[in-house]
């Protein structure tokens, strides 16, 4: 009755319908009716859903990406300090765990929902037809459903799957046609069984075809638990809020004169919560003038820095207690107007794959600036001269963390663009530590015109000792605190805590 042939050349629509006929003369209707060539309609149909869902995938993934960068950058820096937001590990939510929502948004979320859709109307289905054998046959849904989970490793599981439900099917009519002849009731039994069994036949293959839905569904189950995971990391960075909003704040109208004074400071960095840095640190650095802190490893000198670009906040002590620039709180103040305000050079400069120009230039994108002023920075850096011996001069591109130069020339171009800002405050964070001898020199030269006394309040962090020997004040740090400041000259008088610190110094230079 059920040609294969014909039936392979009706719709899909017409071979569910075949399932549901009770009667083998509507059947043979159907599969008389003359078969018509398939229009396009369907084919175009089905390759603009899947385009619809493409698209829309990629648009989601685009928007999310750009919105979890966004998301990043609003952070404040103690949420970077955490093992799971270093930059390999964002860079790699950014790359591949946006994509992974692309799994479920795009087509293969169409496949998804169109399985499950089909498991709930197969199943309501199913137990119209005939409850009882819905119930029983429910428990071929699971091996179905691993068949369709392991399809697209192995095509001929599913089809071994389906082969072993039709000989299932042929071997129960065998055995009941024995039964029907010794009893020599085919014709009473021919009626009951030709009800019975289409009405299994229907729940059958209904439950089938609806567990080979959910078994498309379920062979997408790992890209949907890539996504749930991927989801939540970016979910929960979107929707964090910073503790330090960049933009929230007051901003001063008055121009900034550069005083800096830290008043009772205790801090300790977020993610080591039980060891103190600074306790109870105090020192006011006058304007416009040059001041070192300096210290052994782990004294607290750099987070003095960090402090002053309001990238942390000091433990609550009190009002009386923090970090007063001009007399304000820095926890008062809007954080991105205090960064406008100063500029830094650290131990090790970030500059990005561009032109030499351009990586100076971003010391000021908050106004227009002119090929002149850069030169002028650049001679003040002492990089001028090296830049126009290039064969593209400023326009050269410097590669992946200016690979393509050396670390004395990077550290005078991140001085050329902290000049660029035309700072209140200068921050030079072991600025020279890093540099062999010759670029030290050349460096500090540079580095000397910058803190030109009467300019600017310059702030430096220093190990070697001979960079911080014509400061205006020294500050000698320890275990958090100051033991002692003054001029060079005063504190080498003294035979205190730096004057150890100096000989300490000249030993291991000779």
């Amino acid at each position: 009755l059920l040609n294969k042939k014909k039936l392979s050349q009706q719709a899909d629509s017409s071979a569910l319908n075949v399932l549901y006929f009770i009667s083998p003369k509507k059947v043979k209707e159907l599969l008389q009716e003359p078969t018509e060539p398939a229009d396009n309609d369907s084919l175009d149909e089905s390759r603009n859903k899947h385009t619809v869902l493409g698209i829309s995938g990629e648009r989601l993934t685009k928007r999310m990406r750009k919105e979890l960068f966004g998301a990043m950058l609003k952070q404040e820096a103690g949420w970077f300090d955490r093992p799971e937001n270093q930059s390999g590990h964002l860079a790699n939510r950014l790359a591949t765990e946006v994509p992974c929502l692309r799994k479920v948004s795009g087509e293969r979320g169409g496949v998804i929902v169109e399985g499950l859709v089909l498991v709930i109307v197969s199943l309501i289905l199913a137990f119209y037809f005939s409850w009882q054998l819905a119930l029983v046959n429910l428990a071929f849904i699971p091996p179905l459903a691993l068949a369709g989970a392991l399809q697209a490793q192995d095509m001929v599981s599913s089809v071994g799957a389906n082969a072993v439900a039709g000989s299932e099917i042929v071997q129960e009519s065998v055995s009941a046609h024995r039964t029907l002849a010794s009893l020599a009731v085919q014709s009473h039994f021919y009626s009951a069984f030709q009800e019975k069994f289409l009405g299994a036949r229907r729940s059958v293959m209904v439950l089938t075809f609806g567990a080979q839905g959910l078994g498309r569904a379920v062979s997408f189950l790992p890209s949907l638990n890539d996504a749930v995971n991927g989801a939540k990391k970016i979910f929960d960075t979107l929707d964090r809020q910073s503790r330090l909003p960049t933009d929230e704040g007051e901003e001063p109208s008055a121009a900034v004169r550069g005083e800096v004074e830290f008043r009772n400071v205790h801090f300790r960095y977020p993610t080591r919560p039980g060891v103190k840095v600074l306790k109870g640190f105090d020192h006011t650095v006058k304007s416009k003038t040059n001041t070192a802190f300096v210290g052994q490893s782990g004294c607290g000198k750099t987070t003095c820095l960090q402090l002053i670009q309001r990238l942390y906040d000091p433990d609550d002590h009190g009002q009386q207690s923090g970090i007063f620039l001009d007399g304000l709180n820095l926890r008062q103040l809007k954080p991105s107007w205090i960064r406008r305000q100063i500029a830094i050079v650290s131990q090790e400069p970030n500059l990005f794959d561009m032109s030499i120009q351009d990586n100076i230039g971003y010391g000021a994108l908050d106004r227009e600036t002119t090929i002149e002023e850069i030169i002028e920075v650049a001679r003040a850096a002492n990089i001028h001269d090296f830049i126009q011996s290039l064969p593209e001069g400023y326009d050269t591109q410097i590669g992946f963390r200016g690979s393509e130069l050396s670390g004395g020339q990077k550290q005078r171009i991140a001085i050329a663009r902290a000049l660029l800002r035309k700072p209140a405050i200068l921050l030079l964070d072991e600025a020279t530590s890093a540099l062999d001898m010759e670029s030290e020199r050349v460096v500090q030269a540079a580095l000397d015109k910058a803190m030109a006394v009467g300019e600017r309040t310059s702030l430096l962090v220093a190990h070697r000792l001979t960079t911080v020997e014509n400061c205006d004040q020294i500050v000698v740090l320890q275990n958090g605190r100051k033991v002692e400041s003054g001029s060079p000259d005063a504190l080498m008088r003294a035979k205190g805590a730096y004057f150890a610190l100096h000989n300490a110094d000249e030993a291991v230079k000779k």
